[in-house]
């Protein structure tokens, strides 16, 4: 008999035994199923460091983990330096690599030299910003993000508040602004999207629109958003992008509205950031891996959107007083109905 251990009669081990089966077999132990003996290993570059959205990695960072622990699958993010490049992957990666993911600005080029010869049996664009696939990547699955679902709420959230006396920063007048990327070419999607919000909420409603050169200019989205507030508009959309912060600078002198996108930008400016479109790429990556695992995930480009909880907004916060409950039930009923509009009209 060795110490400290008690034995334990037949019958009850044997129960155990069966116990121990059953539980490997339920839907509640799928992580202890699929990782068992699996050498599979799921490769995430993020947001370049120093990026405009370098922020969203934290949301990419959550989605490993929630792979790990639901999936049983190892899935580490790297984050490209500051020119973008990844170099050559170590061969200790490539070795057991069997999917890799791209998010928005990693180009092909940088992703296809980090692959080498062992190109990986699943490689996903996500938020992927053109409308069609290129030819030569055709083996590839394309994410397209349906942010203009998005900005649909954020417009028809504007357009209901810059008329009403709610909110003390909102000023009566129907206008609103949407500053933009030139550069970006999801942009155009993003003002349709708002836009066509902005006139469901209030048909008679004003937008002002801008579009800076580099999605970095601070001090021409400055400008624009203090012109903007002389023409009498109160809250301005604005897509992702570091010059977000020319337009913060407008908001805190001349007491305006915003609502930024990308990430959760509250703690920026808490008095004037009403909201923020929050693209979810954690779930977006954990959609891609488990269709993938599941043989799900075909190449080609697809559409994500609210249904695949890839955009939500975030809390009001400081705000939430100013919105009044039947705001948020209009809100919450255009978000049942927004999967199904089409942004191309």
């Amino acid at each position: 008999m060795v110490k400290g251990r008690s034995k334990v009669p037949p019958s009850l081990a044997g129960g155990l035994v069966a116990i121990f089966f059953l539980l490997c077999l339920s839907p509640f132990a799928a992580s202890c199923s699929r990782s068992a003996g699996s050498p599979r290993r799921v490769l995430v570059v993020g947001f370049r460091e120093g990026s405009t959205e370098e922020e969203r990695n934290s949301l990419l960072e959550y989605g490993c983990r929630r792979i790990g622990s639901e999936l049983g699958l190892e899935a580490e993010l790297v984050v490209p330096g500051p020119s973008g490049d990844l170099g050559v992957l170590p061969e200790r990666e490539s070795s057991s690599r069997w999917m890799m993911v791209s998010c928005g600005e990693t180009p092909a080029d940088s992703l296809a030299v980090a692959v080498g010869q062992d190109r990986p049996p699943h490689l996903v664009y996500l938020d992927f910003p053109g409308a069609s696939v290129p030819a030569a990547e055709g083996e590839a699955a394309y994410i397209r993000y349906r942010v203009e679902e998005g900005a649909y709420l954020c417009g028809f959230l504007s357009g209901r508040l810059t008329v009403s006396a709610e909110h003390p920063l909102a000023n009566r007048l129907p206008v609103v602004a949407f500053i933009g990327c030139a550069s970006d070419p999801r942009t155009s999607r993003y003002q349709r999207g708002f836009l066509r919000g902005v006139l469901a909420a209030y048909p008679q409603a004003s937008l002002l629109s801008y579009l800076v050169g580099g999605c970095g200019d601070e001090e021409q989205a400055r400008t624009f958003a203090q012109e903007a507030a002389k023409k009498g508009a109160d809250i301005i959309f604005c897509t992702p992008g570091a010059f977000h912060a020319g337009v913060l600078q407008a908001a805190e002198s001349l007491d305006l509205l915003v609502i930024l996108s990308g990430g959760d930008h509250y703690r920026e400016s808490p008095s004037h950031v009403l909201t923020s479109l929050v693209l979810r790429d954690d779930n977006a990556l954990f959609r891609a891996v488990d269709l993938a695992f599941r043989d799900g995930l075909e190449p080609g480009l697809r559409e994500w959107g609210v249904r695949e909880g890839i955009w939500s907004l975030a809390p009001f916060r400081d705000h939430d007083v100013y919105i009044r409950r039947d705001l948020k039930e209009a809100l919450a009923a255009e978000e049942a109905k927004v999967s199904g509009m089409d942004f191309a009209l």
